[in-house]
């Protein structure tokens, strides 16, 4: 009993260790192995999934934004973010990841071609050599309508050359002449029918006589049919359906079919899909798909930066420039156009009712041209300048302490010479900036309005973009001016004017400036000026 027992144990052992193994391995699930040759593609282009894994399936995150065909075709429909999703029975899914950009240029695909099936497809024979070829079109797609749809065949047809044996076959009669030819041989005797003049004709022996020759009449032949010669030519036929719907199918369409009455014998050369605003053709000898508008360019580019009325705040003009910078000055470096279908396209400006020997405010002109011809136009206002005195002194001073640089770079040695060479004595002039500017460069002294004008006179000189800022509301006594500056592709607050709690206001935004003091200190009409810039580039103020 004991040796029994213990067979027993071992074989229970054997056969729990036998079934931890199977389980383990059960568990471990292998992983597909899919890839994808590149992380991006544009609108209405196609990549396929590299499988080394078979018998797959394949999904899209989002068809709306890139569809997949049974076969691993991807085809990017719209910009966004997608992951295919490659699936296999007893395997662990592989998701890749997608980026899908816009074409320059080009529109959205709401319908890719995968999504549309062929379906209950027939040939129907209509006649001597004439077949008819029809469909059902399925629009798979979750969204999106399908306008038109085209597919183009080359096919064989038969048309008759020639036809031969045509009508009754041609009977020759002329009993009229024999019934003539009888009588005048009753009257004269004379088998020609002429009349004897005067002389009795001697009868001719009856053995001898020779009737005249009567023609046989033959008898009619049977009815023939007529015989065709075919020629076979190609032909290109077009077999159409509109307005499918999402999920939907379409009435059954027909157009001519291949000679043969074959259904393989329908060659498709191309397939020609219109959604809402696109077409979208395949050329299936060349495996390529092109995109384009589906109607005419009728609508101009759009002209945006610093224009119309964004050029202008509070009266001030972002373009400054002065009369010696006529051909230096970046007129275009703010403003751009953007064609809805041409994408990004080239700006001129007009800058001929700029008078460069008075100052003043100008305005110059925008135009933008896009590939169909459309043009659009805008303007901006200018604030020119002649250089002075106080530019004399700006220029020694960029030359010598600010030097060259980024524009930030620029702004900060800038502020830091600012606020190192005044001292702040409450008292100063408010009418002129540029006089101001002058005062306080010759006398190292003078009030928040001299500190904005100093900053603003070597901003300018610079060359940096910047407006001024006025506290809200203004109050005799209790006003406040400084600068904003646009460096960094945003509008920074910049504020020379020293502290008695000290604190640098160098390229401050709205968030840390309201930090600092929840009162009237940097208090403004924010809805005025252009918005600012959000990222913090400069320590919060202490």
């Amino acid at each position: 009993m004991k040796k029994t027992g213990s067979v027993w144990l071992v074989l229970l052992a054997a056969v729990l260790f036998s079934c931890t193994g199977n389980c383990t391995r059960t568990a471990e699930a292998k992983t597909v192995k899919a890839s994808i040759p590149v992380k991006q593609i544009a609108v209405g282009k196609q990549i396929v999934i590299r499988s080394g894994t078979e018998q797959v399936r394949y999904q899209s995150s989002d068809s709306t934004i890139a569809s997949v065909s049974a076969q691993g075709v991807v085809t990017g429909k719209r910009p966004g973010q997608v992951k295919i999703i490659v699936k296999r029975q007893g395997y662990e899914s592989r998701e890749l990841s997608l980026k899908v950009r816009a074409a320059k240029g080009k529109p959205s695909l709401e319908v890719a071609l995968d999504e549309v099936r062929l379906q209950a497809v027939k040939m129907k024979k209509t006649g001597d050599h004439r077949y008819q070829y029809s469909a059902v079109v399925h629009n798979t797609a979750k969204k999106g309508k399908i306008v038109k749809i085209e597919y183009y065949y080359r096919i064989r047809v038969q048309e008759p050359l020639s036809v031969s044996g045509q009508g009754k076959t041609a009977i020759h009669s002329n009993k009229t002449g024999i019934t003539k030819n009888t009588e005048s041989l009753k009257k004269t005797g004379d088998p020609t029918g002429k009349p004897t003049s005067g002389v009795t004709a001697s009868p001719l022996p009856v053995a001898t006589a020779t009737p005249p020759s009567v023609p046989v009449t033959p008898k009619p032949t049977a009815k023939q049919e007529p015989k065709v010669v075919w020629a076979t030519k190609d032909k290109t036929v077009v077999l159409s359906a509109k307005n499918i719907k999402a999920k939907k199918k379409s009435a059954r369409i027909r157009c001519e079919g291949d000679a043969s009455g074959k259904i393989s014998a329908m060659q498709l050369t191309q397939i020609k899909l219109y959604t809402k605003e696109a077409v979208y053709t395949y050329q299936v000898s060349q495996k390529k798909g092109t995109l384009r508008w589906s109607d005419m360019d009728l609508t101009g580019p759009v002209i945006s930066g610093w224009v119309g009325k964004k050029s202008c705040y509070q009266g001030e003009p972002i373009w400054l420039c002065y009369s010696d910078q006529k051909n230096t000055y970046h007129f275009k470096d703010h403003v751009k156009a953007v064609d809805a279908r041409d994408g990004k396209v080239p700006v001129s400006v007009d800058t001929s009712r700029i008078r460069w020997n008075k100052e003043g405010i100008y305005k110059v002109y925008y135009t933008a041209k896009d590939k169909a011809g459309n043009k659009t136009k805008a303007w901006a206002k200018v604030q020119l300048l002649k250089p002075g005195a106080a530019e004399q002194f700006a220029d020694i001073i960029l030359e010598n302490k600010i030097q060259s640089g980024s524009d930030e770079k620029k702004l900060r040695k800038i502020y830091q010479y600012v606020q190192g060479n005044c001292s702040y004595t409450g008292t100063g002039g408010h009418k002129d900036w540029r006089v101001e500017a002058a005062n306080g460069i010759r006398n190292h002294s003078g009030d928040c309005f001299t500190y904005y004008s100093v900053a603003k006179l070597l901003i300018t000189r610079a060359g940096i973009p910047h407006i001024m800022v006025r506290r809200y509301p203004e109050r005799a006594g209790n006003n406040h001016w400084w600068n904003l500056v646009y460096v960094r592709g945003g509008w920074y607050h910049f504020d020379t004017t020293p502290r008695t709690r000290k604190g640098n206001f160098c390229l401050m935004t709205d968030e840390q400036l309201h930090m600092y003091s929840t009162g009237s200190t940097f208090r403004f009409q924010e809805e005025l000026y252009p918005k600012r810039a959000k990222k913090k580039i400069s320590p919060n103020p202490v």
